[in-house]
């Protein structure tokens, strides 16, 4: 063991609970979602007072190669001692994470403050002077567990900037990211960005398959008390519970939100010059607005933003899905794109009516996300307006979430059919519903259009190579004709045995 990891384990087994018990008084409480909620509710009378600046400049001005020789030591774990299944690892401030937070930990009868300590970093050849390390906090931290593995101890969950979180499940690579809450994402009114800005991190038992945090989130239009429950496996889930007290009115406030990133794929007219077929996290966007009803909405990279809403006067989930896993579709040994996860919202006890917005930003790399997604109520948000709502992410590698058996497998266009204004959708339906119906059979294509555009052909056959069924279609509009919406799914008579296929066009 080296220096550093001596001190780290003396740290973590004799002088981490002195500076605990140090950190600030041990206040006798019982945490919960109302204990946060009752601070939520005290602040949002208060004004909002912008985060002080806790970064010296050193850290601030740190570039991200840098940035990433700063190395939480695994041996400081909060916990690794206790011998517990999770542990809590540490994020140093600096590069673009220059806002701290307060950290809590908190048992059943008390709660107490976590100090920053600089001996729980490694920071290798960087030469921070003894006062650039002074009056630091934490600027986020993860959660380990032998996820995959006994013995191996892998991140399951991070939360790091604003109200950004990512979590995984058995198997997978980070991609997709999760937040607290979304103001005005994707405009036109100017977007607003809610962080957490404390948390309270529940200590487990030994046999706790589950981790509970609570988190205080705040902005100048909000503040929000938010419980986590987390649970890892095949699939992880993450129980989330939001009570949100509003100062000021919100144009466009989204619940339940999450970015990705989609920068080409099958249904793409350009690759950019790569090597690889396809490039995305997420490749499209499952609404269930309600019970059975499933509209799946293929991803693509538009020339500049597009803005698209689903009705859900009953809301029952929705989620950004990477539904292709075969490796042969990305060829890429390093980014593991067949790796990254989906994240379905399920929507837990009775949400308002309202509608999913989808927000599709144009992007030339792969480096940046440019999908947003997230439901947002019709009822507007007032000031004074208190919300209250539960839903479950589900981190996981499935495909359907209810609603017909049969889904789309693959979206293919031909962008300009023999002429400008003309195009061609190839839509690949899968799932036991549709391979089980003979070549035969009267399987038929229900297909609807809002706007200018005119269905010019449709065919439905079914692939024998597979026994999945393919419907093609062909529209027309004159070049300079506005964004159609194009619907369709396949029937067996009055039997609908798929979700819906959509998609904007626009020739």
């Amino acid at each position: 063991m080296n220096l550093y990891r001596l001190n780290a384990a003396l740290l973590a087994a004799f002088v981490l609970p002195a500076l605990l018990s140090r950190a600030g008084a041990i206040e006798r409480a019982t945490v919960n979602h109302d204990y946060v909620k009752q601070i939520a509710a005290e602040v949002a009378k208060e004004p909002h007072e912008s985060p002080r600046e806790q970064v010296t400049a050193y850290f601030r001005k740190l570039g991200y190669d840098d940035y990433r020789r700063i190395r939480f030591i695994p041996d400081a774990s909060l916990w690794r001692g206790d011998k517990l299944p999770f542990q809590i690892q540490f994020f140093h401030p600096g590069y673009l994470f220059n806002q701290t937070i307060e950290l809590n930990e908190f048992t059943p009868t008390h709660t107490q403050p976590i100090p920053f300590s600089v001996k729980f970093f490694d920071y290798q050849n960087l030469t921070p002077s003894f006062w650039s390390r002074r009056g630091l906090n934490y600027a986020g931290f993860r959660v380990i567990h032998e996820l995959n593995a006994p013995e191996k101890w892998d991140e399951v969950v991070s939360f790091l900037g604003a109200s950004y979180f990512r979590a995984l499940a058995k198997g997978q690579r980070y991609g997709i990211s999760a937040r607290g809450l979304a103001l005005n994402a994707g405009g036109p009114a100017t977007e607003e960005f809610p962080s957490f800005i404390e948390f309270w991190l529940g200590k487990p038992d030994p046999s706790s398959k589950s981790l509970t945090l609570h988190a205080l989130l705040d902005s100048r239009s909000v503040t929000g008390a938010y419980t986590f429950v987390i649970t890892p496996g095949e699939t992880t889930i993450v129980d989330v519970q939001a009570s949100l007290f509003f100062r000021q009115g919100v144009e466009l406030p989204g619940m339940a939100p999450m970015s990705s990133m989609f920068w080409y794929g099958e249904n793409s007219p350009d690759r950019f010059g790569d090597f690889r077929p396809e490039v995305h996290d997420s490749d499209g966007l499952l609404v269930a607005a309600t019970k059975d009803e499933r509209l799946w909405r293929p991803l693509i990279n538009p020339t500049t933003i597009l803005r698209s809403d689903f009705a859900a006067p009953a809301l029952k989930g929705f989620g950004l899905l990477q539904r292709d896993r075969d490796f042969r579709s990305y060829e890429d040994l390093e980014a593991h794109y067949h790796a990254r996860p989906s994240i379905w919202v399920e929507a837990i006890g009775q949400w308002p009516a309202g509608r999913v917005r989808l927000v599709e930003m144009p992007t030339k790399d792969e480096y940046h996300d440019n999908i947003t997604a997230f439901f947002t109520p019709d009822q507007p948000v007032a000031p004074g307006t208190s919300l209250d709502l539960h839903w479950r992410l589900h981190w996981t590698n499935q495909r359907v979430f209810g609603g017909p058996e049969g889904w789309v497998r693959a979206t293919r266009q031909t962008a300009e059919d023999g002429r400008r204004g003309r195009t061609r959708y190839v839509i690949d339906f899968d799932g036991l519903s549709v391979k089980s119906v003979p070549a035969d059979a009267d399987l038929e294509a229900d297909v609807s259009i809002r706007g200018e555009a005119k269905l010019e052909h449709q065919n439905v056959v079914r692939n024998d190579t597979d026994g999945s069924w393919r419907l093609v279609l062909i529209v027309t509009a004159a070049p300079d004709a506005p964004s159609s919406e194009l619907r369709a799914r396949l029937k067996l008579g009055d039997r609908v045995l798929t979700e819906t296929w959509a998609m904007t066009w626009k020739p």
